[in-house]
């Protein structure tokens, strides 16, 4: 029989966690920031269902993702599996049910993940999406609205330190073409600019005897080609091919309509970015934050995608994982303090102090009940232990009311007087 006891050192399983209080109220503020956000730039939410056919969210997602998604059959033998990102979700309700839609389609999500993968700091087994997807345009205006909405969202959420890092895959597929690499060789050098390790790079290319010096010396300065916009400019010097100059030619476009939308200071550029190049189409890029070594939001264009489901059609997106976005603000000194009432009320079961709870309610208070029947000593030692700045105690006909000040005595029947105290 399966082992079904309950271990008081690890209540839950592995890869899962509570989210308490002050971590919740940061949680939802963040969600609500983004929410606010995307509806600011005209993108409309979807809700998605957790788990769809495993063949389907396996579509275009790569070896590594396919291996961790989490698969179970149902009761009539049918493969499932819980989504591992939304993404693929999104690109089939497009391909399925809105490819005849006036296009472009700025849609947006929030919403769990799931991957079987070593749980870390900022990634758990279970954790949340919240991303865009602009689908049904190409082009540079495109990709840069999607890259300013992704600034603004780290901004609305609080994030003080990020840097987003801009690239594009084609520089890195026109190098490779060039080079003319054997298969095993080609995947190297990838690997080894992935990690910026010029040493090895260094290696590699000796591997290479027939490589023309320029192709040898693109390969090694290609690390080095990152940082303002100017690397665009110095990049032209190692290009071999039309491939190459046409993937700086998109991304000098997307700068200079970031310096229109007024987040350049926020962008950097990355010419080595070669993640998910099978998956990607043109501009990708990443987020960080100060303090964690690895990404908060990441994105770019994935043209080919859409067409597994319907009629293909461009698109670009990103998505944040609010996991991370939550301990890189705490590790930059943002955090929430933990939720309170604004009074606390005994009201010893008098109706009309009930509804006078719910008049303040209406009016944004937060009214906690006390339900143990304190008296005023007590009942003040209560709100102070509980963060609550005030109490309301019904004792006949009056209110007292207390708080730093003081305390005073206040009609009932005068509701507004109460109120306007509350308020002060």
């Amino acid at each position: 029989m399966p082992d079904i006891s309950f271990s008081a050192d690890r209540p839950l399983p592995e890869g899962v966690r509570d989210l308490l209080f002050a971590d919740a109220a940061a949680w939802r503020d963040m969600e609500a920031a983004l929410r606010r956000t995307w509806a600011a730039w005209g993108y409309g939410e979807i809700i998605l269902p957790t788990f769809e056919y495993a063949h389907t969210l396996a579509t275009d997602v790569g070896s590594a993702l396919d291996a961790e998604m989490y698969r179970f059959f149902d009761r009539h033998g049918r493969t499932l599996a819980l989504r591992p990102d939304l993404t693929i979700p999104t690109a089939r309700v497009v391909g399925t049910r809105l490819y005849d839609q006036p296009l472009p389609l700025r849609i947006a999500y929030a919403g769990s993940v799931f991957r079987y993968e070593p749980p870390r700091a900022g990634r758990q087994h279970e954790f949340t999406q919240v991303g865009v997807e602009l689908i049904g345009a190409g082009g540079q205006a495109a990709d840069a609205e999607v890259v300013a909405l992704a600034v603004a969202a780290l901004r609305a959420v609080g994030l003080p330190e990020f840097k987003i890092t801009l690239g594009h895959v084609g520089f890195f597929r026109g190098l490779l073409a060039a080079l003319n690499l054997p298969e095993r060789l080609a995947a190297d050098v990838r690997a080894a600019v992935d990690r910026k390790a010029e040493a090895e790079l260094a290696a590699l290319l000796a591997e290479a005897a027939n490589l023309p010096p320029l192709a040898r010396r693109a390969v090694l300065d290609l690390p080095q080609l990152t940082g303002d916009a100017s690397v665009l400019t110095r990049a032209e010097t190692t290009c071999l091919n039309t491939t190459m100059m046409a993937a700086l030619a998109e991304l000098r476009g997307v700068a200079r309509l970031l310096e229109g939308y007024g987040v350049a200071d926020a962008v950097s550029y990355d010419l080595a970015e070669v993640r998910d190049l099978d998956y990607y189409t043109g501009v990708t890029f990443e987020g960080f934050a100060p303090g964690l070594g690895f990404a908060v939001i990441s994105g770019g264009r994935y043209d080919d995608l859409i067409g597994h489901f319907g009629p293909p059609l461009p698109a670009v997106g990103w998505a944040l994982t609010l996991d991370r976005v939550l301990l890189a603000a705490e590790l930059q000194g943002r955090r929430t303090p933990e939720p309170t009432a604004d009074v606390l009320l005994a009201a010893h079961g008098c109706p009309a102090c009930l509804a006078w709870a719910n008049e303040a309610r209406g009016r944004g208070l937060r009214v906690v009940l006390d339900l143990e029947g304190l008296d005023a000593p007590a009942l003040w030692a209560q709100a102070q232990a509980r963060g609550i700045p005030r109490a309301v105690r019904h004792d006949d006909a009056v209110l007292q009311v207390q708080d730093a000040a003081g305390v005073r005595s206040l009609a009932l029947t005068d509701q507004e007087e109460v109120l306007r105290w509350l308020n002060r």
